[in-house]
């Protein structure tokens, strides 16, 4: 283990198979982002290439505090208007001919006039850390909108970077490219990180105190040499990037781009699950995570996390959480996990804790052996939709077990 301080150069590599799960890009972003980190005042240009020909149009959120919009390039008009809580750009696009289309967008503002609840995304004298729920680049309605990226990034200093791409310092910022399949361009700059390269991941600390540094170390192994052997067969996890962050809620995983709360105080149980839950991401998050199938991408993630507490601190402690997760959920008033014909993203109790309750119920009824299968089945392969799932199960376990877990899921408590 080395512990290391300057600029550094990061790179997160992605198997092509890997790359495959998450689609094919339909856009390439090139960006310049001008941000003064006293004010949260942000100016941005943007060069984006529509790379369906086919495409007659696209709509773009933004954040509602953006201002002075600007839209050119290969467009036969745009309008503005408000979508939910947002700006929505609506772009038609002139006839391709074949050709790629580009798109020139511009906007400043003070991105957030008030601090975001999440306490995640930031343009401040510690840090600018953002990523796509702060809607600070132009986001495809569709939440679909897979897409390679360019980005350079002024906050007039030589600030340090960690993204869920490569980051190249620059003398007043970084460059950050993705150059795989992403929906976001997710990153932290910050003057200064406390630096610690371990065999195959590396720890940002923007802390001031090493408190639970070992213990982080300790548990990213254990889920290394946990989830990979289970379901990296054909995309191992690749290198990681660990942000440990001030703030005592809210983290994130955007692929090898992890971040984490302040885990001086956190017990080795919870971290282990949030860790393994984390890096389980890297397989499970196909599934359209505006729609009611984002049950999919956190509950599998959240029951390997579970799964893990299982392996390495017991039978008794896994229960113990099971039980926990049961009885959070007990007598609220919670949506289905998923019916057929829902739509609506479901709320953060039925993904992170019903839906973990029902594959565990799951896990009892069919026994371990082809919940197992199941696991690796989903994780392996392009299972991104709740109909595509139950076929599956019915494959390993059979018809009965797949009706009573189509019917499970008709509900959130058991």
């Amino acid at each position: 283990m080395k512990i290391l301080t300057g600029a550094l150069a990061l790179t997160s590599v992605m198997s092509a198979s890997a790359a495959a799960q998450f689609g094919e890009p339909v856009y390439h972003y090139e960006g310049r982002m001008a941000a003064d980190v006293e004010t949260g005042f942000v100016d941005l240009d943007w060069r984006i290439s529509v790379l369906d020909p086919e495409a007659e149009s696209v709509t773009f959120l933004l954040a509602p505090s953006l201002r002075n919009i600007a839209v050119s390039g290969d467009i036969a008009g745009f309008e503005t208007g408000e979508q939910g809580p947002f700006q929505a750009i609506v772009i038609a696009l002139a006839p391709s001919g074949g050709a790629v289309r580009t798109i020139e967008l511009g906007y400043d503002g003070v991105l957030f006039p008030e601090p975001p609840n999440n306490e995640i995304n930031a343009v401040a004298p510690d840090r600018v850390e953002l990523s796509v729920d702060g809607f600070w680049l132009p986001v495809d309605a569709s939440f679909q909108g897979y897409l390679t990226a360019d980005l350079r990034v002024d906050v007039g200093a030589p600030w340090l970077g960690v993204a869920n791409g490569t980051v190249e310092p620059l003398p007043t910022g970084a460059r950050i490219r993705n150059d795989d399949a992403s929906l976001d361009i997710a990153f932290t700059l910050a003057p200064d990180f406390r630096v610690t390269e371990a065999d195959g991941f590396t720890l940002y600390d923007l802390r001031d105190t090493e408190a639970g540094t070992d213990r982080l170390i300790e548990a990213a192994r254990f889920c290394f040499n946990y989830l990979d052997p289970l379901y990296g067969e054909n995309s191992p996890l690749p290198e990681a990037h660990f942000v440990i962050h001030r703030r005592g809620e809210s983290a994130y995983n955007r692929r090898s781009y992890i971040t984490l709360t302040d885990i001086s105080d956190t017990e080795d149980q919870p971290l282990t699950q949030f860790l393994c839950h984390e890096l389980a991401h890297h397989w499970s998050m196909g599934a359209n995570f505006n729609t009611v199938e984002n049950w999919l991408n956190e509950s599998f993630a959240d029951q390997a996390g579970n799964m893990a507490v299982r392996e390495r601190f017991g039978e008794a402690a896994f229960i113990e959480r099971m039980n926990r997760y049961r009885a959070r959920i007990e007598g609220q008033d919670l949506p289905p996990i998923w019916v057929p014909g829902a739509a609506e993203r479901p709320p953060y109790m039925v993904s992170y804790l019903a839906g973990p309750v029902a594959l565990w119920e799951l896990e009892v009824r069919i026994g371990r052996p082809r919940f197992a299968e199941f696991m690796r089945r989903y994780m392996t392969d392009p299972v991104n939709t709740t109909p595509d799932l139950l076929d599956m199960l019915e494959e390993i376990a059979g018809r009965v077990d797949r009706d009573w877990f189509e019917d499970r899921l008709g509900r959130a408590t058991p």
